[in-house]
């Protein structure tokens, strides 16, 4: 009793498994810029069947602050502002999300000098 053949669906469904299988159809890009000033700009983008996702992130740094803004797809902005030896050996950050008004962050860190 032997087997009977395959469908006719099947027939070269696995070299095409073979040639295709984990392939990835998206389209994906990316560019940064860096300045010498302490700006970087960073936006990305993936394009998955008919939907663009993307963001755009900057990145400011000067002396000791740190300023990191990223402003997404649904236009959610999130912010981290870091500000290095306010007082010796000390680090304040204070982060928030808008539009959701329930997500700011303040937190402060010290670290003691030897």
């Amino acid at each position: 009793m032997g087997s009977k053949p395959a469908p006719f669906s099947d027939i070269g469904k696995r070299a095409k498994d073979l040639l295709t299988k984990d392939y990835n159809y998206d389209h994906k890009f990316t560019l940064s810029i860096l300045n010498s000033t302490g700006m970087a700009l960073t936006a990305t983008g993936l394009k998955k069947e008919e939907v663009f996702f993307g963001d755009i992130n900057a990145l400011y740094k000067s002396k000791n602050t740190v300023v990191d803004v990223k402003v997404d797809t649904y236009s959610n902005v999130c912010t981290k502002v870091t500000v290095n030896d306010i007082l010796p050996s000390t680090k304040a950050a204070f982060s928030f999300k808008i539009p959701d008004h329930k997500s700011g962050k303040v937190s402060a860190f010290s670290i003691a000098q030897k």
